[in-house]
């Protein structure tokens, strides 16, 4: 009787690690998926503020807007190339990715005005700070 009753008793033990296993490799595949697929949209907005709060303004002039297929809170995200047109220093043209509200959607096309900040030590670095107003041209006047 004592067999059956260890028996018994290794069976459950084995069964719950088991299943604590299939539980951490389960939850660690999805937490790996959704890094995989959210990571780099987390990234660039996280990016995107860290510029905002340090780097320096600068008009900008929309050159192209691709959908990059995201949505958040159903509010596209765009992917803007831009012409940086720096005050006192030579234009250049940056990329970066941001989620436009969905009644701003028709504001950011080719040949708009924008307002950017931008890394200088890595111009690379740009985010768009607003939209500039009607009848503003590139230059901010």
């Amino acid at each position: 009787m004592e067999i059956i009753g260890g028996a018994s008793i290794l069976i459950t033990l084995i069964s719950v690690v088991c299943g604590c296993l299939l539980t951490l490799i389960i939850l660690g595949g999805t937490g790996f998926m959704v890094y995989k697929v959210f990571g780099s949209t987390f990234k660039n907005m996280a990016g995107n503020s860290n510029v905002l709060k340090s780097g320096v303004s600068a008009p900008a002039v929309i050159l192209n807007v691709q959908d990059t297929g995201v949505t958040m809170n159903d509010n596209p995200q765009a992917r803007i190339q831009l012409r940086v047109m720096p005050m006192g220093g030579e234009p250049f043209e940056a990329e970066t990715t941001m989620f436009v509200g969905r009644f701003q959607v028709g504001m950011f096309v080719p040949g708009a005005s924008v307002m950017v900040k931008y890394d200088p030590a890595d111009k690379t670095k740009v985010a768009v700070e607003s939209l500039s107003y009607p009848g503003m041209n590139a230059t901010g006047q």
